[in-house]
């Protein structure tokens, strides 16, 4: 069967809420990011676009729309796929999936949320800091029988009590992850990865192009005493648990065999992907089952991965699949993860991809592990070999 190779992985800054990214729309967004990814690949013939997108502002095929502002081949179908903070992570296992069986030799995925636009999401969290300026926060046993699978607040109040993770491993975990994603920032790290997103304010033209809460002064004060957003006598604060943001993400994927007859130079082959799900008893541990079950098959140990990835929608759920694992911390988002960057839902995963890329060619690492956990009990799981190993 044939191997799949990424050619180009890009994405926007991070941006927050309200931010400079409020001011350009989703569309306008994932198109900049797809013209970012194909630039100077013009001749080729891109079979699909796949994106993903957990909460699109656009109703009407969202990949399909940034395609045609992004001046691309009207012959390219295109579809938007949603599998809640996974969105993008699907899309990419589908185009894996489509070219390693020969459906397709050429396949962009993308992934773009647009929160600050999102009358849902932002009633969602007005709703959250309006409970907890008020004091109107309930106690974990209003809750608890109660708790359903997409509660993601509530489940990680809950997985806290269960493994004793503690507000303070939460805020160090935090606080590490910033200080990463700080240092990255300013050793250029990530410039290889951004595309800078030009948008339009009072009449001028400006450029983000750099993550923007990492511009944003968190001090470990700050973070130590911060009170809880969710629960009376939580664990979860404003800190500890990710702030939803926009982004958008570009990955172009092509049959390993093409891209050479085409003289490009592959960055990275897609080892190996895999969705999984888990039952009530095992909340919590998608993402540790996911990696066990990917590892197994390919008879890997955890220890043989050199870079891990690993969604940090919550400290609390990250430390509990580096602990379930056993994983060596100096391998786990080496440079900061979701509590430095940002969340920006169902497009985290993809952005975490897009990292994980460049920092493994960085580094010449041979293997490397991108985990994203989604609502509903599951994750998906995507292994990648640096092609220089191939």
């Amino acid at each position: 069967m044939s191997k799949v190779a990424v050619i180009t992985a890009k994405r926007s800054p991070v941006g927050k809420i309200p931010g400079e990214l409020n001011y350009i729309s989703e569309i306008e967004l994932l198109s900049e990011v797809f013209k970012g990814v194909t630039l100077g690949l013009e001749e080729i013939v891109i079979d699909e676009a796949i994106t993903g997108s957990s909460f699109p502002l656009e109703k009407d095929n969202l990949c399909r729309k940034a395609l045609l502002k992004a001046g691309l081949s009207t012959r390219i179908p295109a579809s938007t796929v949603s599998k809640t903070c996974a969105s993008s992570d699907e899309a990419l296992n589908i185009a894996y999936h489509k070219i390693k069986c020969q459906a397709a030799k050429i396949i962009l995925v993308g992934g773009c949320e647009k929160v600050s636009n999102s009358s849902y999401i932002l009633h969602y969290m007005k709703k959250n800091v309006k409970h907890a300026v008020k004091n109107l926060l309930p106690e974990f046993d209003q809750i608890k029988d109660n708790i359903e699978e997409n509660d993601m607040v509530f489940i990680n109040e809950m997985l806290s009590k269960k493994y004793n993770i503690t507000k303070d491993m939460q805020d160090k975990y935090t606080i590490d992850s910033i200080e990463k994603a700080v240092f990255a920032q300013q050793h250029g790290y990530y410039e290889e990865e951004i595309i800078p997103i030009a948008y339009n304010k009072g009449g001028e033209c400006y450029y983000l192009e750099k993550d923007e809460l990492l511009l944003s002064k968190r001090s470990v004060e700050d973070i130590r005493s911060a009170p809880p957003m969710f629960l009376q006598k939580g664990t979860l604060t404003q800190y500890n648990a990710a702030p939803i943001c926009d982004c958008s993400v570009g990955i172009l994927l092509m049959d390993y065999e093409e891209a050479i007859r085409l003289g490009l130079n592959p960055l990275i082959i897609i080892k190996d992907v895999l969705s999984t799900g888990v039952g009530e008893e095992q909340t919590g541990e998608a993402m540790t089952q996911g990696i066990l079950k990917l590892l197994q098959k390919n008879k890997l140990m955890p220890s043989e991965i050199d870079l891990y990835e690993i969604n940090e929608s919550f400290a609390v759920q990250a430390i509990l699949t580096a602990r379930m694992l056993n994983l060596d911390m100096n391998k786990v988002n080496v440079n900061g993860g979701n509590l430095a960057l940002g969340y920006p839902i169902g497009t985290t995963g993809l952005r975490m991809n897009v990292t994980l890329i460049h920092e493994m060619i960085r580094r010449n690492s041979r293997l490397g592990i991108s985990a994203m956990c989604a609502g509903g009990n599951m994750a998906d799981i995507i292994v990648y070999e640096n092609v220089m190993e191939v």
